[in-house]
């Protein structure tokens, strides 16, 4: 048995579907305050170069929650002034 089904809805409606969707998407992505928009951001790579130590670990340290990251779709970006502070306050 086929259990496919046609189903019309209108432009707008459409437009609504994409827009949750989104909207539930998005609100887990971090934005940078105010005072964080001129910020340099680094990708994990230079991140790990920064800190001398490999991209794993760096990984390590966002997950053990010793490092603040965004980003999405496990695509990480640091502050550069995180990783300024956890470089001078890391033991």
């Amino acid at each position: 048995m086929n259990d496919s089904a046609l189903i019309l809805i209108s432009n707008q409606q459409l437009f609504e579907l994409i827009t949750q969707a989104l909207i539930g998407v998005l609100k887990d992505v971090p934005y940078p305050s105010p005072s964080q928009q001129n910020e340099e951001l680094l990708t994990r790579n230079e991140a790990a170069e920064m800190l001398n130590v490999t991209p794993t670990t760096l990984t390590k340290y966002v997950k053990q929650g010793r490092l603040k990251a965004g980003g999405a779709d496990r695509k990480y970006l640091f502050m550069k002034s995180d990783l300024l502070k956890f470089m001078f306050n890391r033991k």
